[in-house]
């Protein structure tokens, strides 16, 4: 799966994205303002900003930077911002994993329903590293791979076909932290099941 093929996917999606996946996705992104323990001016970024679900959940008094590789999902987030006015929140067209950003520039770093849908994950997660100040927050709410034994086995036999709409069931958490160097600080779940998580890290250090 390359990036290309990725913007490809959910520029598709970017259409009925909204219909399909609001409610079914709303208890992760209503949990992140209280994950990402936000204050009055604070610089945060979106990585995978989508159709900007989570835009007016956030406080009006931070700085918002929100991106996304699609130009479909962008669209249909602007359209939103300027609805609500949502004149603290700066969209950009951007690869995750080449973000154009000086070390350092954000307090907060969110990536809500993204980190699986992605080339690299550890490329994208390493840049959220780096423009993230030291000791700012993380916050990675995903699906992770079953912990249990039949829950892996199912995750792992229908990832390539959820690979194809752009979706990897397969993704271990903790390999991912680990390869990542970083350590988890809150760790919840968003889910009956618990394999859909809510993932807090405190930033170590600019990579």
């Amino acid at each position: 799966m390359s990036v290309q093929y990725v913007e490809k996917v959910y520029n598709f999606w970017s259409f009925s994205y909204d219909f399909v996946f609001r409610r079914v996705f709303a208890s992760g992104r209503e949990l992140a303002p209280q994950l990402l323990n936000l204050f009055p001016g604070h610089k945060m970024l979106e990585v995978g900003v989508g159709t900007g679900l989570t835009l007016p959940l956030l406080p009006r008094d931070i700085d918002i930077t929100g991106i996304d590789v699609s130009q479909g999902m962008l669209n249909k987030a602007s359209k939103r911002v300027a609805k609500l006015g949502l004149d603290n929140v700066k969209l950009a067209k951007m690869d995750a994993t080449k973000l154009e950003f000086p070390d350092s520039t954000f307090d907060r770093v969110l990536a809500a329903y993204v980190v699986s849908v992605v080339p690299d994950p550890v490329a994208v997660v390493r840049e959220m590293m780096r423009v993230c100040k030291p000791g700012g927050y993380l916050l990675i709410i995903n699906h992770f791979c079953s912990e249990h034994f039949f829950g892996r086995l199912f995750d792992k036999l229908v990832s390539p076909i959820t690979y194809r709409i752009g979706f990897n069931t397969n993704l271990d958490l903790y390999k991912l932290v680990e390869r990542c160097g970083l350590k988890i600080d809150v760790l919840q779940r968003v889910d009956f099941l618990g394999n859909w998580k809510a993932v807090r890290c405190v930033n170590p250090k600019a990579q």
